[in-house]
């Protein structure tokens, strides 16, 4: 008579509610970074862009011109 012998797999391991947090708050994480890197990297890139701009546009006058202060009140 053959002997017939079933192998067994390990136990598959808890996951607690941590466990969850923990992975949750790592993926977030490396969202965060993702999003600064990158929010750093086009900060750079339209800071470059500028200067190159403002670098071939020497010949033009700038006729913008901002007045920052409040106008005097007038007293009635």
């Amino acid at each position: 008579m053959p002997v017939i012998v079933k192998v067994v797999d390990q136990p598959a391991k808890e996951i607690s509610v941590a466990d969850v947090l923990m992975g949750a708050v790592g993926i977030t994480g490396l969202f965060l970074l993702g999003a600064a890197l990158l929010g750093f990297l086009l900060g750079g890139v339209f800071i470059l862009f500028r200067r190159w701009q403002a670098g071939r546009d020497v010949e033009e006058p700038a006729n913008d011109i901002f007045r920052l202060t409040q106008p005097p009140r007038s007293q009635m």
